[in-house]
């Protein structure tokens, strides 16, 4: 990259900087108003919460973009650092040299089209709370719950089955093989505190010994 080529990207990395910095201020003097003055009201005590879901939703994203013009604002003052320490345009994966077209078009990136990609498409994990990698059933690990199905402890699959009992939003048409609503959860038609058929019999032992079914 020649001396033009590093002029032209620190003028418009700064133009950049100018512009995020006005609009972080913007959205944070925003988001000092309470929400009762965002909406001229006097008083939120005689308004339902849900009246104010609009409100809420918006402060939710403004606040959003908040921490994203910071990121960006971070990305910037980095190639601009970059740029004075005369490491501007290197990959920091391949250190190989990023094509100008792609620093005209996002000059504060790190990564070469190549890495980028490859970077992108890396499944993420899963992040789950770090307490459940100490924390036993029930209360822990849940998040496993369908590599063990066969597990006799109360797990994940069956605070799922529990749950499900109560309706979710799937219907019958939805998967198709079954027919009614209490059959959509998993292992539904497994019996609950029996192993046999005939176990769910209710009966009673008569003191000559014979069991009898009992009617009651």
């Amino acid at each position: 990259m020649n001396e033009q080529e590093l002029a032209q990207a620190k003028l418009k990395l700064e133009k950049l900087k100018s512009e995020e910095s006005k609009r972080g201020n913007k959205l944070r003097e925003g988001l000092r108003e309470s929400a009762g003055e965002s909406v001229e009201e006097l008083s939120l005590y005689d308004n339902h919460p849900a009246d104010m879901g609009d409100v809420t939703l918006e402060r939710e994203k403004d606040l959003g973009l908040v921490f994203f013009v910071e990121d960006r604002l971070a990305m910037i003052d980095d190639a601009l650092e970059a740029i004075a320490q005369g490491r501007y345009g290197i990959c920091e994966i391949c250190q190989r040299e990023i094509s100008w077209e792609r620093l005209q078009a996002i000059p504060y990136t790190t990564l070469c089209q190549d890495c980028k990609k490859e970077h992108e498409s890396r499944e993420r994990p899963v992040e789950r709370p770090i307490e459940e990698a100490v924390m036993k059933f029930p209360f822990g690990g849940l998040q496993g719950y369908h590599e063990n199905l066969e597990d006799n402890a109360f797990d994940g699959e069956d605070a799922w089955q529990t749950v499900a009992k109560y309706g979710s939003s799937d219907s019958p048409s939805d998967i198709g093989s079954v027919q009614d609503y209490n059959e959509l959860y998993i292992n539904s038609d497994e019996d609950v505190g029996t192993v046999e058929e005939y176990e769910k019999i209710v009966a009673k032992k008569a003191k000559d010994g014979q069991i009898y079914q009992e009617f009651k």
